[in-house]
């Protein structure tokens, strides 16, 4: 395996700007006030049944962690549009990598977090569970730099990608698609975070990466990169798959102990939970700004990103999941033999695991009927993003003064749908 060690590369400190471009977001808040799109948290949670809370709970702080990655917007969006405390939660959200890490140890209470490090980590002991879904699907990108024009010019070129692709289900299903090896020593092969891949791209110091987003996004935005590749967690899904048929990406796990001590702010959270997705939906636009605040992102990356996750890609943002859903995510696995039974993320407790007790305890509404009463009709699973963004536009009634342009960006073939792309898995 060729390797190469980036501590020269990235001994400087790379001061090149998250979003930069067509926008400035710098001197202003992009999120807009709830009150002027007409969303009223309090009139949201004003069916849930609230319990009394214990002595620890009534002035308990809650931690909760989450990953830089788009998969994560939920925790944001509680936070941002109020509804936490429209539920009378105090919580303190962590933006942070080490949000597994956390919860293995007590110190963060719940938190939103990719579902291979999270099983590995229960087959280990860690104290928690997986209290609601939150991200089917797994969209995670390759992104290249515009020198490589095909796929057949990836091959010899540095990349920020798995130190072992030929048994990544990810990487495997790419390269056969894209008629590329999936041998580690066909590329020159470097670890960095997903972040400092993108800058490493942007400086030109490698030549791909793969990623989940906003770096994919930010990438293209820019215009220093383009997707050549889309997985989704699990195999033979695409955007217009159903529920049962989607693998698992991230997930909302909650702590045992804090559950136990804190059964009431316990229910409250997984409503929250449930209510910011809704809020997503509902109101893509506003949520697209909170994410560029949250994110600290360009608000044009924000807009593309919720796009991306809630029309483009299909509903992949969710409070449901099932068995199925893990039994699909393990088979991206398992349908290709050399990939060694440990290197396959089995849960050994599925029913510890996952816990949907409290989704039913505070009569979570079915997501699918949600998605179909409120969603289907306005915003149809492969409509462009254009028109995703002027109906955005129009339902939190926000004016083209107003608005972020999108007209000038280095992406404009998003105006496509989605499956005009080279791979999607």
């Amino acid at each position: 395996m060729k390797k190469r060690a980036l501590a020269c590369l990235l001994a400087v400190s790379l001061v090149v700007p998250a979003a930069t471009a067509c926008h400035d977001s710098s001197e202003r808040t992009a999120t807009v006030d709830n009150e002027a799109i007409g969303y009223d948290p309090k009139e949201a949670v004003k069916d849930f049944e609230f319990g009394e809370l214990n002595d620890t709970e009534k002035d308990y702080t809650i931690e909760m962690g989450y990953f830089n990655c788009d998969h994560m917007v939920g925790s944001i969006i509680g936070e941002k549009a109020g509804i936490y405390e429209a539920l009378g939660l105090k919580v303190n959200v962590t933006k942070s990598a080490e949000t597994l890490k956390g919860m293995t140890s007590g110190q963060v209470d719940v938190g939103y977090m990719g579902i291979e490090g999270a099983i590995r980590a229960a087959n280990q002991g860690a104290p928690f569970f997986m209290a609601a879904g939150n991200h089917v699907g797994g969209s995670r990108y390759f992104v290249a730099s515009n020198d490589i024009k095909d796929a057949s010019e990836i091959e010899g070129k540095t990349l920020a990608i798995s130190a072992e692709p030929n048994i990544d289900p990810e990487w495997i299903t790419w390269s056969g698609k894209l008629g590329i090896s999936d041998q580690p020593d066909a590329y020159n092969i470097v670890n960095m975070s997903q972040q400092d891949a993108m800058f490493a791209l942007k400086a030109g110091q490698i030549d791909g990466f793969t990623c989940c987003d906003p770096y994919a996004s930010i990438a293209e935005f820019e215009g220093f990169g383009h997707i050549m590749a889309i997985g989704w967690g699990a195999a033979d899904v695409n955007s217009e798959s159903t529920a049962d048929q989607w693998g698992l990406c991230c997930i909302y796990a909650m702590a045992s102990e804090f559950q136990e001590k804190c059964p009431e702010l316990a229910r409250r959270l997984v409503y929250a939970h449930t209510k910011a997705i809704e809020y997503m939906y509902l109101h893509p636009y506003n949520a697209a700004m909170m994410f560029a605040d949250g994110f600290d992102v360009d608000p044009y990356v924000g807009l593309r990103t919720i796009y991306m996750k809630t029309v483009a890609e299909g509903r992949t943002i969710t409070w449901q999941f099932s068995e199925k859903n893990v039994d699909n995510y393990i088979h991206y696995f398992t349908q290709y033999p050399q990939i060694p039974e440990e290197e396959i993320p089995r849960l050994d407790n599925v029913q510890a695991f996952l816990n949907t007790n409290l989704l039913s305890e505070v009569n979570a509404d079915d997501f699918e009927t949600f998605i179909k009463d409120n969603i289907d009709a306005e915003f149809p699973v492969g409509m462009t993003f254009e028109d995703w963004y002027n109906k955005a536009k129009a339902i939190d009634g926000i004016s083209d003064e107003e608005a972020i342009d999108i007209s000038k960006t280095a992406t404009s073939y998003l105006n496509k749908d989605l499956a005009d792309r080279a791979v999607i898995d």
